[in-house]
């Protein structure tokens, strides 16, 4: 299911700040497929999505979850172990902040056994974005780390 905010949610207003990252979490969900959580700063993520930065002051709306859907879908890949793309279904967005909470869905990935992932998550705003990534299924847990310098890189989750 796909959860909807209103276009109208406005929470602060857009600065900079000296850090470009995201977090992402991976892990099973009670259906037995992916659950990915992406957390982002809400000003450059909009951004992103959008196209354009707000003027420097102005209120930073929250995207919509068709906008977000779209935006990852271009940016966020996960391939089961025969290297086929697996769907990806925007869940809930949820905005703290000027943080964006975004759960996706992998329904149809039921392994992680050769799973790999892509994250360019705002690789198309700032030279210096840093992605990063932490796992996490039974008893094993990794942290992946994505930066522009090294590309389209998918990873083994």
């Amino acid at each position: 299911m796909v959860s909807t905010l209103g276009l109208g949610a406005v929470a602060s207003r857009a600065y900079s700040h000296p850090l470009h990252t995201t977090l992402t979490e991976l892990t099973i969900a009670p259906d037995g497929g992916m659950q990915v959580v992406l957390r982002a700063f809400v000003d450059d993520f909009s951004a992103a999505v959008t196209g354009h930065a707000p003027p420097t002051g102005t209120a930073i709306t929250t995207p919509a979850d068709t906008a977000v859907a779209r935006y990852l879908g271009q940016t966020l890949a996960l391939t089961d172990g025969r290297g086929r793309r697996s769907p990806l279904v925007v869940a809930n967005v949820r905005r703290t902040d000027d943080l964006l909470w975004i759960t996706l869905r992998a329904p149809a990935l039921r392994s992680v056994a050769g799973a790999r992932l892509t994250n360019l998550v705002l690789f198309d705003r700032w030279s210096d974005q840093v992605n990063i990534v932490q796992t996490s299924f039974g008893n094993r847990r990794q942290t992946l780390l994505f930066t522009k310098r090294e590309g389209n890189v998918a990873k083994a989750i």
